[in-house]
C-alpha cells in the first residue's frame, strides 16, 4: 500500500440526516482506507449552536479519538471572543507521519460587498518514504469568486516559495543549529486540497493549474488518474434540504510535477451521507 491522503469537509460533524458525529466520519475514513493523512475543512469550537450542536471543541475531539498514533494540526481561520467564550472555525490536518514542521496561512480576502468569513490554509511538511511532502488543504470562500481567486493565488505562492527555498543552499550565518533559525526541510513535492468552492471549469480552478515560469506546475490528481472522465459530484449529493442546484464536484486534490508518477489512484466515496460533501483519498506510491 502507498501513502493515503484523505481530504473531507465534514461540515462540523453533520450529515444528510442532521446528526453530528466525528465518530461516524472517521469509522467511514477509515473505511476508505488506513490513511496517512487526513485533511479537514468545517471544524469547530465554540460553536454548540450550529445545526446538530457539535461539542466544545472538535480539534480535541479529533485528537482523543485518534490517539498518539496521530498528530493533529489545527488551523483557526475564524477566532472571535466574547468575553471568556471563544468561538474558533477551520481546518484540521492529522497525521501519522513524522512532522517537520507546520506553517499556518492566513488567506486574502479582498472586500467586495459579499457575505465573507476569513479563509486560511494549513501547510504540513511529512516525511513520507519517498521524501519530504508538502500537504497544504484550504476551505475556500464560497460566495465570492474574486475572493476564490485571490486565494488561489495565494495557495499558489506557498508551493512557489516552497520550491525556491528547495533549490536555495540553506545557510545558518552565525545562527546556532539549535535555533529557531535552523534551516527547514523543503520540497518541490505538493499537495493542495480541501474544499475549493468552485465548479471545474470555473476561472479560480483553471487558475490553480496554470504552470509556473520556472517552479513545478499544480495538476488534478483525478485528470491524472481518470483523464478526461468527469469527477464525481463532491457537494449536493445527498443533503438536498435548500438545495435546487445540480450536485457538482467542488473538492479537489492538486498535486505538483514530481508526484504526477506516483499517483496510484484517486476516489470519491460517491456512498456517504456522513456529511454535506464527499470525502476524496489519493494514494501515491511508495517506490
Amino acid at each position: 500500500m502507498g501513502t493515503v491522503i484523505l481530504t473531507w469537509n465534514i461540515q462540523w460533524g453533520r450529515g444528510a440526516d442532521g446528526h453530528v458525529s466525528l465518530a461516524r466520519q472517521l469509522k467511514q475514513a477509515r473505511e476508505m482506507a488506513e490513511f496517512d493523512v487526513l485533511c479537514l475543512q468545517e471544524v469547530t469550537s465554540g460553536f454548540s449552536d450550529l445545526p446538530g450542536r457539535p461539542g466544545i471543541d472538535q480539534w480535541s475531539e479529533l485528537a482523543d479519538a485518534l490517539g498518539s498514533e496521530y498528530t493533529v494540526i489545527t488551523g483557526f481561520a475564524l477566532e472571535r471572543h466574547n468575553r471568556a467564550h471563544a468561538q474558533r472555525f477551520g481546518n484540521a490536518i492529522a497525521t501519522r507521519l513524522p512532522v517537520h514542521y507546520i506553517r499556518r496561512h492566513a488567506l486574502p480576502c479582498p472586500p467586495d460587498a459579499t457575505p465573507y468569513m476569513p479563509r486560511m490554509a494549513i501547510e504540513a511538511v511529512v516525511q513520507a518514504p519517498f521524501g519530504a511532502l508538502r500537504v497544504v488543504t484550504t476551505h475556500l470562500e464560497y460566495y465570492s469568486e474574486p475572493q476564490r481567486a485571490a486565494q488561489i493565488d495565494a495557495l499558489r505562492a506557498i508551493h512557489t516559495e516552497g520550491c525556491v527555498r528547495t533549490n536555495q543552499p540553506s545557510v545558518l550565518g552565525t545562527e546556532p543549529e539549535a535555533g529557531p533559525f535552523r534551516p527547514l526541510a523543503q520540497t518541490t513535492a505538493t499537495i493542495v486540497c480541501g474544499d475549493f468552492n468552485c465548479k471545474p471549469d470555473s476561472m479560480p480552478k483553471r487558475l490553480a493549474t496554470v504552470p509556473f515560469t520556472r517552479e513545478p506546475a499544480l495538476h488534478d490528481a483525478w485528470e491524472i488518474a481518470h483523464g478526461t472522465t468527469p469527477q464525481p459530484p463532491t457537494f449536493g449529493v445527498h443533503d438536498r434540504a435548500g438545495w435546487t442546484e445540480p450536485a457538482y464536484a467542488c473538492d479537489f486534490m492538486l498535486v505538483s510535477e514530481p508526484l504526477k508518477p506516483r499517483v496510484l489512484r484517486l476516489e470519491v466515496n460517491s456512498a456517504t451521507q456522513a456529511s454535506d460533501h464527499q470525502p476524496i483519498l489519493l494514494e501515491l506510491r511508495n517506490d
